[in-house]
């Protein structure tokens, strides 16, 4: 028998945005009680090991995914309430069914990426990460219910997160870090979807629907995957082909840099189902709204990381590894193209049905972002890792603007 889903409240725009960008704000400040201790205590090669194996992980989450994060809140916002878990029960078995191919090879490819001492503690983070792509916080996104994120996505995190910094500082081992995320994405991920689809649902597997669930979110798996060539790898990229000493540094440019990308995905968390509520009436003047915070949202990033970017790293972080201007500005320009990207891409192509146009976009973006910054941080450190992202996260949002605009003139 399966467990029905929670029904979704009907929050206003604000209450939306207060709920989706205001408490998720407790996930990106949870790292915080555990890198600038990492950081100092630990050394540059536990430092780089750990950001490598967070790289990889989040690269492999996409294929586990599947597509989901980017398309399945609006498949859950447009979605019978009946259906709704149906939706979720069958995503579960395809991405159970891609998860062991994948976390393997992102946990042998993030040990032999890491320095030699830390090769244990890079494999695990991968791992770690990779458990996300199993996440349901897109469902959650979905129904509206930014709560349910905090009980079962967030909290869980805080408590291992915590616990880590304590093993860290008591014992020196930074290996406790990876374990105890490991441990909370598990039981938080099991706890959830027990709670919403049932555990017979969650065990017994249709090969059939599996099949079909892959065929039908081929084209927005490509896209995340595509998308994550130029971001999420962009740490191992750049510690690939720069110095130790310029990829500590541009692993610290880009611990800031994820806080603006998790605030403007936030963003569009809040928005994403918004726009196509009450069959799209008011579609039109929702986009304009969203376009317009997510402006906002981007060149608030870009003037943080040109006035502050330096010194908030140097204090987070420690001097030694701390970003130079030019690296600010690179990742500063980047935060906007990822808030434009946003609500060009999730909000309104995904909401116009034009996944293959989306799809397009940023395969043209990581085609141009993939090898700028393998270029461009072997050439000049952190600074050219950077603004290599920046240009992929622009060339995508140059098509994005080129493909709405052509959609939105035929659009009914």
């Amino acid at each position: 028998m399966t467990a029905s889903a929670p029904q979704p409240s009907t929050p206003s725009l604000t209450q939306r945005i207060l709920a989706f960008a205001g408490l998720p704000f407790l996930s990106l400040v949870t790292p915080f009680l555990f890198l600038p201790i990492l950081a100092r205590v630990a050394g540059a090669d536990a430092w780089l090991a750990i950001a490598i194996g967070q790289s990889v992980g989040a690269f492999a989450a996409l294929f586990v995914a599947l597509g989901y994060n980017t398309v399945g809140p609006t498949m859950v916002a447009l979605a019978a309430p009946d259906a709704r878990t149906e939706l979720l029960r069958r995503s579960v078995h395809a991405r159970f069914a891609l998860f062991l191919p994948a976390v393997i090879v992102a946990a042998v490819i993030a040990a032999v990426a890491s320095p030699e001492a830390n090769r244990l503690d890079g494999a695990l983070m991968s791992v770690a990460m990779t458990l996300t792509g199993l996440s349901s916080s897109w469902f959650m996104i979905g129904l509206g219910r930014a709560g349910l994120i905090v009980r079962y996505e967030i909290l869980p995190r805080i408590v291992a997160t915590a616990l880590a910094a304590a093993a860290l500082l008591l014992l020196g081992q930074v290996t406790w870090y990876p374990a105890l995320l490991i441990v909370a994405t598990i039981a938080s991920i099991a706890a959830y979807l027990l709670r919403t689809v049932g555990a017979r649902d969650v065990l017994v597997a249709r090969p059939g629907e599996i099949r079909s669930t892959l065929r039908r979110n081929r084209s927005a798996m490509t896209t995340e995957i595509a998308g994550g060539a130029y971001n999420s790898l962009a740490v191992t990229f750049v510690s690939i082909t720069a110095p130790t000493a310029q990829a500590a540094a541009y692993v610290s440019g880009d611990k800031l840099y994820r806080i603006g990308q998790y605030s403007v995905s936030a963003l569009g968390n809040a928005l994403q189902g918004w726009v196509v509520e009450d069959d799209g009436r008011e579609f039109p003047a929702r986009v304009r709204r969203a376009f317009l915070l997510h402006g906002c949202l981007g060149l608030l990033g870009l003037a943080a990381f040109a006035l502050l970017g330096p010194f908030l790293s140097g204090l987070l972080f420690g001097e030694t590894v701390a970003i130079d201007t030019a690296t600010a500005l690179g990742f500063g320009v980047a935060t906007l193209g990822i808030a434009i990207g946003t609500v060009l891409g999730r909000v309104t192509l995904v909401a116009l049905g034009a996944r293959r146009e989306f799809m397009t976009s940023v395969l043209i973006g990581a085609a141009a972002g993939v090898p700028a910054i393998l270029l461009l941080a072997g050439a000049f450190g952190a600074a050219g890792g950077a603004w290599g992202l920046a240009i992929g996260e622009l060339t995508s949002v140059t098509c994005q603007a080129i493909f709405v605009a052509l959609r939105w003139r035929t659009r009914p």
